[in-house]
């Protein structure tokens, strides 16, 4: 009995010392993302802070310890849960980060291909105003950082490679200098870059569309697999069900 009650208060000290906010800052550096700043425009650590609160009172199941035999099974499953409350908006957070990656690998091709058609009339500064007529939604402000960085300063490389720095493909860095080079280079060269451009977005955007067909085409198969699944699920329980019933009358013969 002793021992029991000495458990309940360390379980209950426990839940105190969790629940405390003194020690909200410790536990934050503790389970923060390391890319959750790409992942929200706020202060990412207050985002946590709020996560945080939402999980503790998970963390009262604790009190439930005795009742399950103080089980490390019950103390992990807490854990557990509280950790699926506190990740649960930051898995969120990635997914719709994911759609977005994937929405801007497809769109993005098609405005610089449309860049590319008025870089041929314009400068670089005005080309870029001009495509935010038909630009995506989703790069709407990032354009606008780009244009008002361009038109201040020029010269450096630093607003190029801040351009959707946030989703961070390859592809979009890759393009964004030679547009840079286009807009930096002499004549002479300029026709290389864009012509660089050309290529790089052509194979680009075949690449993007033969992947998008792909996966339309694994989806459509595995539909396809499923009424044969069925009919193979169908099979096993009728031959199941023979076996059964032949063994059955033999056992009464």
């Amino acid at each position: 009995m002793h021992i029991y009650e000495s458990l309940i208060c360390f379980a209950a000290c426990l839940l105190l010392v969790v629940l405390n906010k003194s020690i909200d800052g410790f536990l934050l550096d503790l389970l923060i993302e390391g890319d959750l700043h790409e992942l929200v425009h706020e202060d990412p650590f207050k985002l946590a802070a709020k996560r945080l609160k939402k999980a503790k009172p998970v963390l009262l199941l604790i009190t439930l310890w005795p009742q399950f035999g103080y089980s490390i099974f019950w103390l992990g499953g807490v854990g557990g849960l509280f950790m699926l409350v506190y990740k649960q908006a930051y898995l969120a957070l990635k997914r719709v980060k994911k759609q977005r990656v994937n929405q801007l690998k497809f769109q993005f091709p098609i405005w610089l291909r449309q860049l590319q058609i008025l870089i041929q009339t314009n400068t670089v500064v005005t080309s870029l105003i001009l495509s935010t007529q038909t630009a995506p939604q989703l790069i709407q402000e990032d354009l606008s950082i780009l244009i008002a960085e361009i038109e201040e300063d020029a010269i450096h490389l630093t607003p190029y490679m801040n351009f959707l720095k946030a989703y961070r493909l390859s592809e979009i860095e890759r393009a964004m200098k030679l547009l840079y080079r286009y807009n930096t280079v002499g004549k002479e060269d300029a026709y290389v870059q864009f012509n660089r451009m050309i290529q790089t977005t052509t194979k680009w955007l075949r690449s993007e569309r033969s992947s998008r067909a792909e996966s339309k085409l694994m989806f459509f198969q595995w539909w396809g697999m499923l009424p044969l699944l069925g009919v193979t699920v169908l099979f096993m329980a009728i031959m199941f069900e023979i076996i059964i019933n032949l063994f059955g009358e033999g056992v009464k013969l």
